[in-house]
């Protein structure tokens, strides 16, 4: 039977969807049954299918999520008032405005988050987190919230505003979240892998975890083998797997002899056909050993991604 003009054909699987609009398919869910932003078709099956005008729609309000708006207050705005209103705050942007309007609600997280640390609220963290993943979509979320709060966990532990032990709780919830992104976002089967790990004498992983994230929206697929491993086991996994990169992050301490010397050994063990990838606040502190054995330097989650981008491409 054809689609009448009053009701679209739909045709565009949640994946598909997820896809073409960056919203993840746990986020399109929970936007779906709280909201009710769209409402798919169902196969007999119970499978999800979106139209064209659904793909639309997801996308304007991805827009003016990413521009600060809270989903709760666009989600039952007309396609055409999505676009007007998309179109008012493109054009509120100026000068005069602060560049940190656009991430505010980001921010905003970031202090709740630190305040709940202070309490050694696990249970309210955990709960910040998953409400933040229904709020921001996947790139707000990293950039405006969780990059900013492990860098602020960091410098109030090393200025000593914050305990050992808070550092230790708040890095369990958000390693406990972070692995469980490969679930929430899912892996394109035969996509190249990446390896991620930190070297033998980096113990902090959050960063490499987020790197999993952000290798996993670019459409690889990651391995995570966790903080502080030699070259050796590396170098086996990778080979073992016939990954394509391995992703190490370089947190503290900055410029290690010894960490020079594992990247070296790395190098030497993949051979030519790996790429080693070198990310994480110390990375620019490694470029000498970075142009010694042909790898690259990906300071930040942007470059990181961009650098997959090509190269899968």
């Amino acid at each position: 039977m054809n689609a009448t003009p009053q009701e679209p054909a739909a045709r565009h699987p949640i994946r598909i969807v997820s896809q073409r609009t960056g919203i993840s398919q746990e986020l399109l869910r929970a936007w779906e049954r709280r909201y009710e932003v769209v409402t798919p078709q169902r196969t007999k099956t119970g499978r999800r299918l979106y139209s064209d005008e659904d793909v639309r729609r997801l996308r304007l309000l991805r827009d003016v999520v990413e521009g600060g708006r809270r989903i709760s207050d666009v989600a039952s705005l007309s396609v055409e008032e999505l676009i007007r209103l998309k179109e008012e705050d493109a054009r509120a942007v100026r000068p005069e405005v602060p560049k940190e309007r656009a991430p505010s609600a980001g921010g905003d997280h970031v202090e709740e988050a630190l305040a709940l640390i202070r309490a050694f609220d696990q249970e309210g963290l955990r709960g910040l987190l998953e409400r933040a993943t229904l709020e921001l979509t996947r790139p707000r979320m990293r950039e405006a919230f969780l990059v900013p709060l492990i860098r602020a966990i960091g410098a109030k532990w090393a200025e000593g505003t914050l305990r050992i032990a808070h550092e230790h709780m708040a890095t369990a919830v958000i390693r406990s979240f972070l692995a469980a992104v490969p679930g929430r976002i899912g892996s394109v089967e035969g996509a190249p892998l990446a390896i991620v790990a930190t070297p033998a004498g980096q113990r902090h992983e959050l960063g490499a975890l987020l790197a999993m994230a952000t290798i996993i929206e670019a459409g690889w697929r990651a391995l995570y083998l966790g903080p502080d491993l030699p070259a050796e086991e590396i170098a086996a996994a990778a080979k073992s797997r016939e990954a394509s990169v391995v992703a190490l992050s370089l947190v503290f301490p900055a410029g290690d002899p010894a960490v020079v010397h594992e990247i070296r050994r790395l190098r030497d063990l993949l051979g030519e056909n790996v790429a080693i990838l070198l990310g994480g606040s110390a990375a620019s502190h490694y470029q000498q050993v970075a142009d010694e054995v042909g790898a690259r330097l990906t300071p930040d989650l942007g470059s990181l991604m961009r650098t997959l981008s090509a190269a899968q491409s």
